[in-house]
């Protein structure tokens, strides 16, 4: 009888688990159910992926180290925007020996995959050679770097939709953060309800890659949410290659994608209104006070729609990327600025809210409808791209390229799906709503 020797391989990830915005994420719960116990068997060996939370504490301490994880996966939203804010404070003695202990662990050999906000935490910021960061968010992402990465983040602009100084005369400066804080739950044509912010859109992915060499078509499509486009240098200090680039009508020509901006006319009156709204919601759902700031953030109002349209110009321009550090360890960066752990759908439209008096960021001020029906069960659509997640990680684990995960969809456990499904469905009620933004 002939026998073969199996070798075995499991790949340790360090999921970064601060929030230190109050600004709550879902992709954590996503990550761990799509990444945590996932095995799969290439060329006599078997593969397996094991998930670890990480702490801005654990950095620090000196645990991110190549002995203890293959890769760091930095999610966006309350992680990676988050810290892309706080991280811009490099004043502080702790936050240059967090980047410090972060950029030594890739100079080390580590793998380092950002995903939206996770992805302008690791680069520096540009909003084009006609002006400079200005806005406050723009000045954070931009000194919030890691100095692991030679691309750029860019942004036409970016500012918090509240916090814009320009806000009353160019609402339209925001930028694309109007996709991330302002949707209320969409609307399929069978009358399901779901989570719905940003836009699902069909990237062109580069088929000359191995993580895409056996993809069957030219387009993916992908969760966006806000991302940055990204700018490779002409002349790197590095291998890098583009994965997928954004797709040739940009997101503001699609009559699909196109939001017009909003403007805050509550004044003082408006914050003092959210101050008070936000105690109340607290205390109805018995909240934690440290998500007092942001609820009141959310409960601010009124918010106006205006004419003028929200112009993300991300047309043809990289979204996906992979480096190889430049010393004799070759530590590997990838940057997402989408989020394929999150659902995508089919067909339907961004329409602004409706006519009502009162509009403020909690109960959304933008809504998809008439989305194809989802699959029965949801399995196609919520699985859509967890392939594309798995290559990434083992891309960066550094796995042989002929050893890459499968392209899969797959069947959700009901234990998995107990996980996310408030994180897909609307439940009805406003805390669901929020939880999702």
């Amino acid at each position: 009888m002939y026998m073969t020797n199996k070798s075995s391989k499991t790949i340790n990830i360090a999921i970064l688990g601060a929030e230190p915005l109050f600004w709550t994420t879902c992709a954590i719960r996503f990550f761990s159910v799509i990444l945590d116990g996932y095995q799969w068997t290439k060329n006599n060996t078997d593969y397996r992926i094991a998930t670890h939370p990480l702490s801005d504490k654990d950095i620090l301490k000196g645990k991110l180290k190549t002995s203890n994880f293959d890769v760091l996966l930095i999610p966006g939203g309350g992680v990676g925007d988050g810290l892309s804010i706080m991280k811009g404070f490099n004043s502080s003695l702790k936050v240059r020996r967090w980047k410090k202990n972060i950029k030594k662990y890739v100079e080390n050999g580590g793998g380092c995959i950002g995903f939206c906000g996770g992805t302008s935490l690791i680069t520096s910021l540009t909003t084009g050679k006609n002006r400079k960061p200005t806005t406050f968010v723009e000045r954070q992402y931009n000194k919030s770097s890691l100095g692991i990465s030679s691309v750029t983040s860019y942004y036409k602009y970016l500012a918090f939709p509240l916090f814009n100084l320009f806000q009353w005369s160019h609402p339209e400066k925001i930028g694309t953060t109007a996709y991330v804080f302002s949707f209320k739950p969409g609307v399929t044509k069978d009358g399901k309800r779901i989570n719905s912010g940003g836009a699902p859109i069909d990237f062109k992915v580069n088929k000359n890659t191995p993580i895409f060499s056996d993809y069957p078509d030219e387009t993916l499509r992908i969760r966006w949410w806000g991302g940055p486009a990204l700018i490779v240098p002409k002349n790197p200090d590095r291998e890098i290659s583009i994965l997928a680039e954004y797709p040739k009508v940009d997101l503001h020509e699609n009559k699909s994608t196109r939001i017009h901006a909003w403007k805050y006319t509550g004044g003082i009156l408006g914050l003092i209104f959210g101050f008070f709204k936000a105690l109340r919601f607290i205390k109805e759902n018995k909240l934690n006070l440290l998500e007092f700031p942001m609820l009141t953030y959310y409960f601010a109002g009124n918010w106006k729609v205006t004419d003028k349209i929200i112009e993300s110009d991300l047309a043809n321009k990289p979204a996906i990327t992979a480096e190889i550090y430049p010393n004799e360890n070759k530590g590997r960066i990838l940057l997402c600025t989408t989020h394929p752990e999150y659902m995508i759908w089919q067909d339907g439209h961004i329409e602004d809210a409706d006519g009502k008096k009162f509009n403020c960021l909690a109960t959304g001020i933008y809504q998809w409808k008439d989305i194809t029906k989802l699959s029965e069960p949801i399995d196609d659509n919520l699985t859509h791209t967890w392939w594309v997640v798995r290559r990434f990680i083992a891309w960066a684990a550094k796995i042989p390229d002929g050893d890459l995960p499968p392209i899969t969809k797959q069947k959700v456990s009901e234990k998995d799906m107990s996980i996310l499904s408030k994180s897909v469905f609307w439940d009805g009620t406003l805390l669901s709503q929020i939880e999702n933004i």
